[in-house]
Order: C-alpha cells, then structure tokens, then sequence
C-alpha cells in the first residue's frame, strides 16, 4: 500500500474503540428490538389475535433455526463426535426440570391448564370459551375431534400446562449463553475490522432472535419480567464482549470443550422449548375456531425458519 493512501475507517479505528461500539450496538439494539412488541397496545393484540400468533409462530420458527441450524453445527465444529448427544441432553434436561416443578406446583390431578396468572397476552385465551359459546359452528366446519365429530385429531385443543415458567425461564438461559459465547467472540479478535465484520453478523440475527423473544415474553409474563428478561438477553453480548476485552488468559476458552458444550446444550433448551411449549400452545389456541389458521401458522414457522437460515448461511459465513 501506497504511504499516502488513507486507511479505511475500519483500518484506523482502535479495537478497543470498535469493541465499545458493539457493545453498545448490541446491547441498546437487541433491548430496543426486545421491548418492541410491548408497545403493541392491548386492544391491538386483542383486534388482531391470529397476527400475534403468527408473529409468535415466526418467532417459533426462527428459535427453531437458531438450535439446530446456528448453534448446532458451531458447537459440531470442535464437538464432532458428541454434538448432537449434547442438544438432546440439554432437551431432557429442561423436560426434567419442567415435569419436576409440575409434580411439586401442579397441584394435583384436578388443576386446569388453562388458569388464569399473572400474564398478558393477546386476548385470545381469556375469550377462547366465550367465543366458542357464542359462535355457531357449522356442521362442515367442526375439527376432527370435537364432541360431534369423533374422528382422530392430530392436534391438541387443550393448551400446554403453564403452571410453570421453566420454559421461558429455560428459553432466556438458553438464549443468554448464546448471547454470552457470541460476544466472547467478538471480545477476542484483535483488530477493528474483524470486530466490526462479526458484530454486523451477530446483529442481523440477535435483532430478529430479540423481538422474537419480546412477542413470546409479551403473551407470557408482567411488564416488569418482560423488561429483565429483555436486558438479561441484551447484557449477554455485552457481558461477552467486555469480558474477551478485558481478560487475557480468557483467550483460552476459544479452544475449550466447554464452549461447544455450552453451546450444544442451549440448543437444546431452544428445541424444547419450541416444539415441547410455543408451537402446541399456539396450535391449541387456534386449531378449532379457524380451519385457515393452521396454514397461516405453518406458513410463519416455515417463513422464521428460512430468514434465519438465511442470516447463519451468508452473513455468518462472511464473517468467518
């Protein structure tokens, strides 16, 4: 290079400078994108339920692209021979954890897995029975499975127990990990260019993944846990890139069983948490008051799953 050629902002920025900005890039940006879904008024969720559900089936499908098209084949990377052993340990673990809570808060054989709790959401659950009561059905329009119309459904009516909150407890560790590895990455590199090509990776997906989790977060919990949820996810990054800046001998872990391990295990968590507890909820909500939901619905997965996959497959492997 020519000495008097200028250097690109990139070349000339300190890392130490470039690391800061994508701390703050991260953690502002995945809170913002987090918080997003609770400005949604409650008569909007409520005039618009299938939209909010479909929302929460796209988050579904994008959670469902992360475990085991993203973290997955990362930890395969330096795990080859137990990787995906990992991810269904990780999915037992929370199924453990999740039965175990329901035997000592279930409450017994009798309790409704409908009840009413501390939580917000679209209106579609409170008003599920009185819809049902007030609508006529008509004869060709009744699902396979209702009282008149014993054929066998493939769908559930009742929704998953919710008498726990393992799986969104389960779905923000799951998440944090992920959050944390991916900013020990970036803390790690030692030039400005490298930082800011994996910060523009990490963003394009922890954006999406972030108000995913706030859709999820804002049919399930108060206002106040949906704020600690949402930093906790945005702090994971942050906390990962400040800690592979500051420490030296965390340089180390690049190359440690534990990472993969770390990693294959939240992918687990994700898968649980996806099929075990997203998907059946919002399937029940709404598989016998609309024949088109369904579609509507698998349509939403399918549409996260590919924007996601896309992300990982070209912006991911740029950066690396």
């Amino acid at each position: 290079m020519d000495a008097t050629t200028p250097e690109t902002p990139a070349l000339a920025m300190n890392p130490t400078t470039a690391k800061a900005i994508a701390m703050l890039a991260l953690g502002l940006g995945s809170f913002v994108t987090g918080m997003l879904p609770a400005c949604v008024s409650e008569g909007t969720r409520q005039r618009h339920p299938l939209f909010i559900s479909s929302l929460l089936c796209f988050g579904a499908g994008v959670l469902l692209s992360t475990s085991l098209v993203h973290m997955l084949p990362e930890a395969r990377e330096k795990l080859p021979e137990y990787s995906e052993l990992t991810l269904c340990l990780g999915f037992f673990i929370v199924y453990l954890v999740d039965e175990i809570v329901h035997f000592f808060y279930g409450g017994g054989e009798g309790h409704h897995h409908n009840s009413n709790g501390p939580r917000r959401n679209y209106g579609s659950v409170e008003r599920t029975n009185l819809v049902a009561s007030n609508l006529d059905v008509r004869e060709g329009e009744r699902c396979c499975g209702d009282a008149d119309n014993p054929r066998m459904c493939h769908v559930s009516h009742t929704e998953p127990c919710n008498k726990s909150s393992s799986g969104i407890i389960g779905l923000l560790c799951a998440l944090f990990v992920h959050s944390y590895l991916e900013g020990l990455a970036i803390g790690l590199q030692e030039s400005a260019s490298q930082v800011l090509l994996l910060l523009g990776a990490v963003a394009s997906h922890k954006y999406v993944v972030g108000f995913c989790l706030g859709a999820e977060l804002c049919c399930s919990s108060t206002l106040c846990a949906h704020i600690v949820s949402v930093a906790l996810f945005a702090g994971g990054s942050v906390a990962g890139i400040a800690t592979g800046a500051g420490l030296e001998t965390v340089a180390s872990l690049k190359d440690s069983i534990a990472v993969p391990i770390m990693q294959a295990l939240a992918a687990g968590t994700l898968l649980y948490v996806t099929v075990s507890e997203v998907l059946p909820r919002e399937r029940a909500r709404w598989h016998e008051r609309r024949r088109s939901a369904g579609v509507t619905q698998f349509l939403s997965v399918g549409l996260g799953f590919i924007a996601m996959y896309l992300s990982t497959k070209y912006l991911d492997h740029d950066a690396d």
